[in-house]
């Protein structure tokens, strides 16, 4: 069974690197055009296992073919940012796509408890290997570098992920495909899930309501995750924007920084 950090999770965990760098060694030498039309190959991949789920899922449901989170909201995205030159996008999948992803594997609360060799866990492991795997692979062969100067839309296409799963199971429930909100990215505020931490960060963002006779505190849906979202995402992706800083550069402007002042 694949219970979250118990051996076959980190068993699980130390596999991935070892399958990107085995990918990454084997074609380091190849043509950039070749490299390039690799990754966009394997955004290709992403969704022929996304959609996968129609044959090969025992408990298929019509609402699982939607892009649903922001893992699936970008696995949606990924061959299409691929094909555009935009560098704003490019690092979408390095800060948000990559990033989330690998949270999703450090965190797979969804299939927790399920048999490591069934379908949905080994479509689950796939599909995220393949969302860190692009951004690494653009960046480790030196397709794309990641701009430290454009976290702040990240922060924008974040909150775009967030309103489009919004939309998404509110229009899930409209059509009667599902009878309750899920919970994605957090965005309902939930109790008894891990994003009810991040009223730690905002606890005046909640209203109340009267349920079963009791007046309860509930997270005002979608807002209460912002400050949260800020706070520790930030740094993270200032942290995760270290190994392409000119550092030589920055030291420059400081110094004609304090020339002018002095």
């Amino acid at each position: 069974m694949l219970n979250m950090y118990s051996f076959y999770h980190f068993l699980w965990l130390i596999c991935i690197p070892v399958i990107i760098y085995t990918v990454y060694y084997v074609f380091r030498n190849r043509s950039d055009r070749f490299k390039y039309w690799f990754i966009f190959s394997l955004t290709i991949l992403a969704w022929i296992v996304h959609f996968s789920r129609y044959w090969l899922d025992p408990e298929f449901a019509t609402y699982k073919l939607f892009f649903v989170d922001l893992c699936g909201f970008s696995t949606m995205l990924y061959p299409f940012l691929m094909l555009l030159k935009n560098k704003v996008l490019k690092d979408y999948m390095y800060y948000l796509g990559g990033l989330f992803a690998f949270l999703s594997l450090a965190y797979p609360n969804t299939i927790d408890g399920d048999p490591v060799f069934i379908y949905n866990t080994i479509r689950f492991f796939s599909a995220h290997v393949i969302l860190m795997m692009v951004p690494i692979l653009l960046v480790a062969w030196k397709l794309h570098t990641p701009n430290i100067k454009n976290i702040g839309w990240m922060f924008i296409l974040l909150m775009i992920g967030a309103i489009y799963n919004m939309a998404l199971t509110s229009f899930f429930v409209e059509v009667g495909l599902r009878h309750s909100y899920t919970n994605y990215m957090g965005i309902w505020g939930q109790e008894g899930t891990v994003y009810s931490y991040a009223l730690v960060f905002a606890p005046w963002l909640t209203y109340e309501k009267l349920v079963a006779g009791e007046i309860v505190e509930k997270a005002i849906p979608f807002f209460y995750i912002i400050p949260a979202a800020f706070i520790i995402l930030m740094p993270t992706w200032v942290l995760m924007s270290f190994p392409f800083l000119n550092f030589n550069k920055i030291k420059l402007k400081f110094r004609k920084i304090k020339n002018n002042i002095n």
